[in-house]
């Protein structure tokens, strides 16, 4: 492991496998609070996963599939019996994950990854209060159109612009300069929330608004009003996908 870790390094460890404890990881997170805070919920979020995991399936179903069976050829009486630990252990792990998908697709666990790639070290730039604005408005167009994104008129005002994957999707990660300094806009198409949600992580303020069959999420560091700036941009974007 290079010894010069990052805290990109820690979180994508920890997201690929929320139990890793390698002595960089544990090492890291004692002198750094952020991603001290990160391991804390991975950890929680590992120990939901398994308590779901570990459901109580219907005590009588092997029964039901091996009296069945009694009524089959011989032949295939052995079927049955396996088959009925593995519709336990399907249904196990169908419950897991949708409780885990559940979790990862609420507003608060939404929060939580935004901000994370908000703080992403590679991205720092982005939020430089002195980055100039993008005044050619084809490339933020461009940009806006890798990630199935659509803009009726133009703003003057955004200072960086990506297409970024999100969650398996494209989605654009934008920045625009605020009343007092830098705010982050992500369009989300491909995420949808059922009601406005505000959420607050590790220093950064945020909200994340349902638009179309997608959403819009605002977070910002500093007192510039969300509200319009999402505003705006509820009347200018539209998903092309």
């Amino acid at each position: 492991m290079n010894t010069k870790v990052t805290c990109l390094d820690v979180r994508r460890a920890l997201g690929a496998e929320p139990q890793r404890r390698d002595a960089w990881i544990l090492e890291h997170c004692k002198t750094c609070a952020q991603c001290a805070v990160f391991l804390q919920d991975m950890t929680a979020l590992g120990t939901r996963l398994e308590r779901a995991l570990n459901i109580e399936v219907p005590k009588d179903l092997e029964a039901r599939i091996v009296f069945r069976a009694e009524f089959r050829p011989v032949e295939r009486r052995r079927t049955y019996s396996w088959l009925a630990a593995a519709a336990a252990v399907v249904l196990a792990i169908g419950i897991g994950f949708g409780v885990w998908q559940y979790q990862q697709n609420s507003p608060a666990m939404l929060g939580k990854a935004l901000v994370a790639r908000v703080m992403n070290p590679t991205e720092s730039a982005a939020l430089d209060p002195d980055r100039p604005v993008i005044r050619d408005a084809s490339y933020v167009t461009n940009v806006l159109s890798q990630a199935g994104i659509g803009m009726r008129g133009s703003m003057d005002d955004i200072s960086y612009a990506s297409a970024d994957s999100f969650r398996g999707a494209m989605v654009a990660h934008l920045v625009v300069r605020g009343r007092d300094g830098p705010v982050t806009v992500f369009l989300l198409p491909h995420v949808h929330v059922r009601a406005p949600t505000h959420f607050n992580e590790q220093g950064f303020d945020g909200v994340l608004l349902p638009h179309g069959s997608g959403s819009i999420a605002i977070i910002a560091n500093n007192p510039t009003p969300m509200m319009p700036i999402a505003h705006e941009f509820m009347k200018m974007v539209e998903w092309s996908i």
